[in-house]
């Protein structure tokens, strides 16, 4: 009996969770396990923002900031790559920096937007869940035009 309690483990607390032995150990585990999930959630972004590049109606810069935001909590490394890509960065950038969306991007996403609203009201008809989605893809549009353009350089 002496030989079988020596095994035991600990008793739970209350929540039914075993205390970590050391308290620094709890923080490392917490900060690295939190590190993994912002870059695991990066990624996903980025692998969706990159796979919707290549299909014309869904959008690839929305889940490419969401990329930017969340590898800047869990890997400045991989945010400054993303930022610094040849064909996105420029437009990241500028977004994330300044809040600012060139012109070309401004009709893009709003003829985008309008597609897929055009596409939602075809295939829901006329009811007052259309007309939410339609009002509210109508408020996206005027919140991307009256977002500030880049000035040219001379």
């Amino acid at each position: 009996m002496a030989q079988r309690s020596l095994h035991r483990m600990p008793a739970q607390v209350g929540h039914g969770i075993r205390p970590l032995p050391a308290f620094g150990a709890q923080a490392d585990w917490s900060e690295r396990a939190l590190q993994r999930t912002w870059r695991t959630v990066g990624g996903l972004c980025v692998l969706i923002g990159l796979v919707n590049a290549f299909v014309p109606v869904l959008p690839s810069t929305v889940f490419l900031l969401m990329g930017v935001w969340a590898y800047g909590k869990g890997d400045p490394a991989l945010r400054e790559r993303l930022l610094g890509h040849p064909r996105y960065g420029r437009s990241l950038r500028l977004w994330v920096e300044r809040r600012q969306i060139t012109r070309r991007g401004k009709v893009a996403a709003i003829a985008g937007i309008s597609v897929s609203g055009a596409f939602t009201a075809i295939a829901l008809g006329s009811r007052p869940l259309t007309w939410g989605i339609g009002a509210g893809l109508v408020g996206l549009c005027a919140y991307l035009a009256t977002r500030p353009e880049p000035q040219p350089s001379h």
